[in-house]
């Protein structure tokens, strides 16, 4: 691969206007790109939300079948983590020859195929009445899958964008708190819109209905990823010899240019970079994202069981926690989300580039906990009072939106800035699978700690 550029050289590229509707609303090469990628992003987390919004259908799948209802979530949990840190691995150990864009393509195969058979599983006779133990073995092999595809995609992905410019990880970033955002927004408007439906109750020769619901929610998956393929021909059809630049950095080109510079070879790296050249040069990065994810896991412990301190006086809707919880999730990654479009922007502010900066940063997120345990964390002392050390709702909902845009701002910092501590494009394209090793592992970890947690505000 060619030498990576200098961090502080000038840069140019070919970037042709390829739409034009006005003078005004035109749309170019880098832009398009961007939007990719930020639907790449969005296509990463979302079969993940798939599964979490669909919770509610499988209860009720499994209503004959208890202890399967029980097992369903923490199951689906240990599955996806375990399945995405040993394969996160494997693909960061296999380096030499790969072709990024194939591996990001293969991802959202998979992830189309897999979609499609859990869409067909909530409407088809076929799956409904499938005996429960062998439906249940289906849907986390599903999973299983779902979790590979996820790796493939995120592995190049990170490889591609690593060697394109951090404003591309940038996109990555804000596609996937875009994807945190939307399923908050969708359970609360559905609530206020529709309220909640009575249970059916089920005996044993009755089967769950067809949920057409989760079904379009599903084929939804498989839309962004066929969409997500469809703008990666496009742009890679565009793509120039020239190196990858940042928005503002490009030269406007009409669309009728003569001799456009010659299309480049497909992305693929050409060396091994080892596990150990990459730690030393990355090491306080990827401590960074493994100690982030680690300590946002926290998150879902607290949104989940801190209450209103006034829920007990008030009938209101808004004051019930079928709607406070999902607000708090819609808080906290609103604040992701606005810290992660702020550090795209030239010159941010929020954007930390000095790696002792983000590890000592994400260690300090710990004050957190007993943070939020001033927050109405136990059960109420009377019908008309909390039990909160600091009785304020507004208290909890800013610690909440801080968390969350801490979250954005470190995780944000550290994939934007990887490319510009590695010395070519094949370390750069290493660092893509040896940076998503430390995130699955963080979350992994996370989600242990998160059990700890619950034990002891208990």
């Amino acid at each position: 691969m060619t030498q990576a550029r200098p961090p502080d050289e000038e840069q140019f590229t070919y970037d042709p206007i390829i739409f034009k509707a006005t003078d005004k609303l035109k749309i170019k090469l880098s832009q398009l790109k961007y939007f990719t990628f930020t639907l790449i992003g969005v296509a990463l987390l979302w079969p993940w939300n798939c599964f979490l919004s669909a919770s509610a259908y499988y209860a009720e799948r499994f209503a004959h079948s208890p202890s399967l209802v029980k097992m369903l979530s923490s199951t689906i949990m240990t599955v996806s983590s375990i399945i995405s840190t040993l394969f996160n691995f494997y693909l960061s150990q296999s380096q030499q020859g790969v072709n990024y864009n194939l591996r990001l393509n293969s991802g959202l195969i998979l992830t189309i195929i897999v979609f499609l058979i859990m869409a067909v599983s909530c409407v088809s006779d076929f799956f409904i009445k499938m005996k429960d133990q062998i439906f249940f073995v289906t849907l986390i092999t599903l999973v299983l899958i779902s979790a590979i595809a996820t790796c493939f995609a995120q592995n190049g992905t990170m490889a591609i964008v690593n060697v394109m410019g951090p404003i591309y990880a940038n996109g990555v970033m804000v596609g996937q708190a875009i994807a945190g955002v939307l399923p908050s927004v969708a359970l609360i408007v559905s609530i206020l819109l529709i309220g909640d439906k009575p249970k059916a109750i089920i005996d044993d020769y009755e089967y769950v209905d067809k949920n057409f619901g989760v079904f379009v929610y599903y084929i939804t998956a498989t839309l962004i990823s066929i969409v997500c393929m469809a703008l990666l021909y496009l742009t890679n059809h565009y793509r120039t010899e020239s190196a990858y630049s940042t928005l503002n950095q490009m030269v406007d080109l009409p669309l009728d240019a003569e001799d456009p510079p010659e299309e480049t070879p497909e992305i693929t790296q050409t060396k091994f970079v080892s596990f150990w050249v990459l730690w030393s040069k990355l090491k306080l990065i990827v401590l960074t994202i493994f100690l982030t994810f680690s300590i946002t896991l926290i998150f879902p412990v607290f949104a989940s069981n801190v209450k209103l301190t006034n829920a007990a006086s008030s009938n209101h809707v808004f004051f019930q926690d079928k709607i406070f919880i999902p607000f708090i999730f819609l808080m906290w990654n609103l604040g992701d989300l606005l810290a992660r479009v702020i550090c795209g922007w030239k010159n941010s502010i929020l954007l930390i580039k000095n790696p002792k900066v983000l590890f000592i940063y994400s260690l300090s997120r710990l004050i957190f906990i007993p943070l939020f345990l001033t927050c109405n964390i136990h059960p109420y002392t009377s019908a008309d009072e909390s039990s909160a050390l600091v009785n304020s709702d507004l208290w909890y909902i800013f610690l909440q939106l801080l968390f969350g845009l801490s979250n954005g701002q470190l995780s944000t910092s550290c994939f934007m800035i990887v490319g510009s501590f590695c010395d070519d494009d094949d370390e750069k394209e290493a660092a893509g699978g040896f940076t998503t090793v430390f995130l699955s592992t963080g979350l992994a970890f996370g989600s242990i700690l998160s059990y700890l947690l619950v034990l002891l505000i208990d």
